[in-house]
C-alpha cells in the first residue's frame, strides 16, 4: 500500500495578527496571484492563508512561492482530502492555532472583492452597536447584486435562500455566500460534524443561529468568475442537497 503523501506548508513562524483571510483553492492558478496581491493591499494588518487541495494546475506551488517572499502569506496544501467545507474548517483551525480572533473567508476566483473586507469587519464590531458572530457578504439584501450569472443560477441561489429561511429557520437571505467574517471564538464552540462540502456554508449558519449567535448581512457585488471553471459539479450539488434535507429534518424534529 502506498504511503499517504504529507501535507505541504509554508513556514510556521507567522507574524502576530488579529484577522486572517482564508481562501480555499482547487485549480485557481489563473487568479491566485492577483487575489494574494489584492488582499494584502487592503490593509497592512491583514494576513492570508491559502488552503489548496493539491491542485494539479500548480495553484499550491504559486501560493508557496508567494509565501516565501511575503511573511503575511501562508499556505496549506492538503493531500488525500478534498472539499470546500473541509478546507475552510482547516483554515479556521489554523487561524485559531496562530492566535487570530477573526477569520474572513472569500472565494479565490475574484468573484468577491477584497476591498469589501473592511465593511464586513466593521459590521462584526460596529461602534456603539451590538457585536455579531458572523457577517455575511450578501447578494440578496438591499444594495447587493450579482453580475454575470445566468438565470438558472439566480433561481438556484434564491431557492437555497428560501429553503434556509423556511425549512432551516435561519433568517439569512444569502446563506450560500462564501464571503463572510467569522468570530473564531464562536466557531470553536460549534459541533465538530459540520458538512465538508458546499453545504458547509448553510450548515455553519444553522449551527450558529441554533446556538443563539447573531448573524448580520452586508451588501456586496458578486462578479461571476471570468477565469477558470466552477468546481460545483452535479455530484456535489446532490450531496449538498442531501445534507440540507437532513438539517431540515433535524430542525423540525428538534434533533
Amino acid at each position: 500500500m502506498a504511503e499517504a503523501r504529507a501535507d505541504l506548508r509554508s513556514p510556521d513562524a507567522w507574524p502576530p495578527g488579529r484577522v486572517l483571510v482564508v481562501t480555499a483553492t482547487y485549480e485557481e492558478r489563473a487568479t491566485i496571484t492577483a487575489l494574494i496581491a489584492a488582499v494584502l493591499a487592503v490593509d497592512p494588518g491583514l494576513q492570508l492563508l491559502v488552503v489548496d487541495d493539491d491542485s494539479p494546475d500548480g495553484t499550491g506551488a504559486l501560493a508557496l512561492a508567494a509565501a516565501a517572499a511575503e511573511p503575511r502569506v501562508h499556505v496549506l496544501v492538503r493531500r488525500g482530502r478534498r472539499g470546500l467545507g473541509g478546507a475552510i474548517i482547516e483554515g479556521f483551525r489554523e487561524a485559531t492555532r496562530h492566535g487570530f480572533d477573526v477569520a474572513v473567508n472569500l472565494d479565490a476566483d475574484l468573484s468577491h472583492d477584497p476591498a469589501d473586507i473592511p465593511r464586513l469587519l466593521a459590521a462584526l464590531e460596529p461602534l456603539g452597536g451590538r457585536p455579531a458572530d458572523v457577517v455575511v457578504g450578501s447578494r440578496r439584501v438591499a444594495g447587493g447584486r450579482t453580475l454575470g450569472w445566468p438565470a438558472a443560477r439566480h433561481l438556484a441561489s434564491r431557492f437555497v435562500g428560501w429553503f434556509t429561511r423556511t425549512a432551516l429557520r435561519v433568517p439569512v437571505r444569502d446563506p450560500s455566500s462564501g464571503f463572510r467574517a467569522v468570530r473564531l471564538g464562536t466557531f470553536l464552540r460549534l459541533p465538530g460534524d459540520l458538512a465538508t462540502g458546499y453545504a458547509f456554508l448553510e450548515h455553519m449558519l444553522w449551527e450558529i443561529h441554533r446556538a443563539g449567535g447573531r448573524i448580520v448581512e452586508v451588501p456586496i457585488t458578486f462578479t461571476n468568475r471570468r477565469l477558470g471553471a466552477s468546481k460545483a459539479g452535479w455530484a456535489e450539488v446532490w450531496r449538498s442537497g442531501v445534507a440540507l434535507a437532513d438539517l431540515a429534518r433535524r430542525t423540525w424534529l428538534g434533533a
